[in-house]
């Protein structure tokens, strides 16, 4: 059993500007059937601001006895914004049977963190209930009986009926939701075409400074230099990207004017045509080769 991993926009999907990450339910990838609809975002009201080590992958014991209702155990603390309902989470996690042990899944071989809004259930009760409250750099114990995890059904593979089952995960960013109205006030026109990549801070975060390497949790908008046309953008649609601040993974004026950002801070990154979508241009945003770019970031998260 596996989390299903589901598509980030349309901009991660047709992999332009970042190697993309993907909300999950809790369910087999070989069982469609037990897929959940994507889920939709609230208004973003406050960004996580904090700096969140790596770790190694957490060992996870059984209990010593089944469990009869949630049992939360916080192995460390983190800081920053409190999970609540509507808020996304991007979680690394390992997963085993409360019962003896045996692992069924974890996040950590597919090499990248699950995300899912709280409260909607996208994913198993127990998590849904055991994530509210954690902050970022949070690892948690979870136990969890069998009524807020399959109940009397069994997902297959490991997982069999009335299954207690206990995770470890850690939380790796809390994000609020976003709306239209949480889009930056800026006029591209004030941003005309540039020979290099040229960097402008409209706000200044104060949380972990990304560099190479980093994962960053984004809200990007993208719009012409040469015509001040907004082609695309993430807030409306309630759904941050992930991008991986590696070289090669995404367009070369992002991963250049990514780094050295701060969590909460808003950046407009403005890039020549070579640095961003080149001789190709990208004809799904009608984005005609050789055009000068501008896009901004919003950096909600980061690990």
């Amino acid at each position: 059993m596996r989390l299903v991993q589901r598509t980030l926009p349309f901009i991660c999907c047709v992999g332009l500007l970042a190697s993309c990450g993907g909300a999950a339910d809790v369910a087999p990838d070989s069982d469609p059937a037990n897929d959940v609809t994507d889920v939709s975002l609230e208004p973003l009201a406050e960004v996580t601001t904090t700096t969140i080590a790596r770790s190694d992958r957490p060992t996870v014991e059984p209990p010593a006895a089944l469990p009869t209702e949630l049992v939360i155990d916080d192995i460390a603390i983190g800081t920053g914004r409190v999970a609540v309902e509507g808020d996304t989470v991007w979680v690394d996690y390992t997963g085993v049977r409360s019962a003896d042990g045996v692992e069924f899944d974890n996040s950590y071989d597919r090499g990248e963190p699950i995300t899912f809004t709280l409260g909607t259930g996208a994913v198993i009760d127990g998590w849904d209930q055991g994530i509210l409250g954690a902050q970022a750099g949070t690892i948690r114990r979870l136990d969890i009986p069998a009524d807020l995890a399959y109940g009397d059904s069994s997902p297959g593979g490991v997982i069999q009926a009335g299954d207690a089952l206990t995770f470890v995960v850690e939380v790796r960013a809390v994000v609020p939701a976003s709306t239209e109205a949480d889009i930056p006030d800026i006029d591209p026109a004030a941003y005309p075409p540039v020979a290099e990549v040229t960097i402008d801070d409209l706000t200044t975060g104060d949380g972990h400074e990304i560099a190479i390497g980093d994962s960053a949790i984004t809200h990007v908008m993208i719009a012409r230099a040469d015509t001040a046309e907004i082609e695309f953008e993430t807030w409306s649609g309630g759904q941050p990207t992930l991008i991986e601040v590696i070289e090669g993974y995404s367009i070369p004026g992002l991963f250049e004017g990514l780094i050295g950002m701060r969590v909460g801070g808003i950046r407009a990154i403005s890039m020549p045509a070579d640095a961003a979508f080149g001789s190709e241009g990208v004809p799904e945003l009608e984005i005609p080769p050789d055009t000068p770019m501008l896009v901004v970031v919003e950096l909600v998260g980061a690990f």
